[in-house]
């Protein structure tokens, strides 16, 4: 796989072209603007002319009005479907009903499915794209920090099932993801906040990335500059966060073209999310993604502490860096922990009667991929973190 455009940490447009000797192909395109190419973006690639249109009915209608707008300018038939918010889009019965719609309106292999919003769209419309005839076309347009930087890129898609979160998917990559900052402007506060949970996880992990790719690092580390840059609030009209989100795709696409099935390294990024995916599910989603990671990311430190591989001064760095942000650091005191473990007994990452864990370890930045615990040994540490 070969990164075809380097970039550095600054916010002008650009496009990374991804392919492999594995047949995977993909392509981000990023910049202020650019959802008003995205019927260029599709002409460009010679796609079909049916397209699905999946967004939830929070989406602001400008956004909806100027891609849809754009479809049509460059001749496409555009169906559009609405989806439930949340997560509550992530199921089977949605799945099926975008099937079906394909089915009626004859969709073929060249035409394509067009995802607008946050991470619960751009999961199931990958779902759906992988798997009605074999595979068709996915075009991501993400309007929502947390997806922006991290869930619609690299090609993981998703249901939930009644057990848990992301148990029935596939890996299957879209023709183009298409990031445009402006989005963020109508975010919701919460959401904008939300995201920097996810972007939390990947300043603690910057230096795994930069030793084992092609990915380099700045002048300053993630860690540090969040801090700085952030201190006064989360506010789209920051000048730091466009290179902020061009910061991370670089080091998630990094990690990709490096290991795009999530064998070995691909698994980093998974820092905070085991104990993170099985806070949202017990919670009944009221914690959001972002938050639950940012729980997540500040467990893993403390159970790498009890240990004996991270240090006090960076587990305290970690909680001082959520506090900056104004993300969580505790599991909520309401949630059941024996459930949390019941859930976690669910999770994609476990092996046997142990679930794995990646846990940060000695440098702040650098994490293990290769920590087991037993369901019994996490259930005493969650119940002393309660204590």
């Amino acid at each position: 796989m070969r990164l075809h455009s380097q970039l550095g940490h600054n916010d002008q447009a650009y496009t990374i072209l991804v392919r492999s000797s594995l047949d995977i192909q993909s392509r981000v395109d990023y910049g202020y603007g650019v959802r008003d190419k995205t019927g260029d973006i599709l002409k460009q690639l010679n796609v079909g002319k049916n397209v699905l249109l999946l967004c939830q009915t929070s989406l602001p209608k400008q956004w909806l009005a100027i891609v849809h707008q754009s479809l049509d300018m460059q001749g496409f038939k555009v169906r559009l479907h609405l989806l439930p918010d949340g997560e509550d889009a992530k199921n089977l019965d949605v799945l099926a009903e975008c099937w079906q719609l394909m089915q009626a309106e004859e969709f073929t292999r060249n035409d394509s499915v067009v995802a607008v919003g946050g991470g619960a769209v751009t999961d199931i419309a990958g779902f759906c794209a992988s798997t009605y005839l074999r595979g068709i076309n996915l075009f991501l347009i993400p309007t929502t920090l947390l997806a922006q930087v991290d869930a619609s890129v690299g090609g993981k898609t998703g249901i939930n099932l009644k057990a848990g979160k992301n148990l029935a998917g596939s890996f299957y990559f879209p023709r183009s993801v298409i990031v445009d900052p402006e989005f963020l402007t109508t975010l919701p506060a919460r959401d904008l906040k939300s995201g920097m949970g996810e972007i939390v996880k990947y300043a603690f992990i910057e230096d795994t990335i930069a030793e084992a790719t092609d990915y380099k690092k700045g002048p300053r580390a993630l860690h540090s500059s969040l801090a700085d840059n952030f201190a006064g609030g989360i506010d789209a009209s920051n000048p730091a966060l466009g290179p902020l989100i061009s910061c991370c795709i670089r080091m998630k696409l990094a990690v990709v073209i490096k290991d795009p099935y999530e064998k070995n390294l691909r698994r980093c990024l998974n820092l905070g999310h085991t104990l993170g995916h099985a806070i949202e599910k017990v919670s009944k989603y009221a914690v959001s993604h972002g938050e639950s990671v940012s729980i997540g990311t500040v467990f893993a430190f403390k159970l790498a502490n009890k240990i004996g591989i991270v240090s006090d001064k960076d587990t305290a760095q970690v909680e001082t860096l959520n506090n900056i942000l104004g993300l969580p650091s505790e599991v909520p005191g309401d949630l059941d922990r024996d459930e949390l473990v019941r859930v976690l007994a669910f999770d994609k990452k476990r092996q046997g009667d142990s679930i794995k864990f990646v846990l940060p370890e000695k440098k702040l930045g650098r994490v293990s991929l290769d920590f087991s615990i037993t369901a019994k040994e996490l259930s005493k540490y969650l119940k002393q973190e309660q204590a």
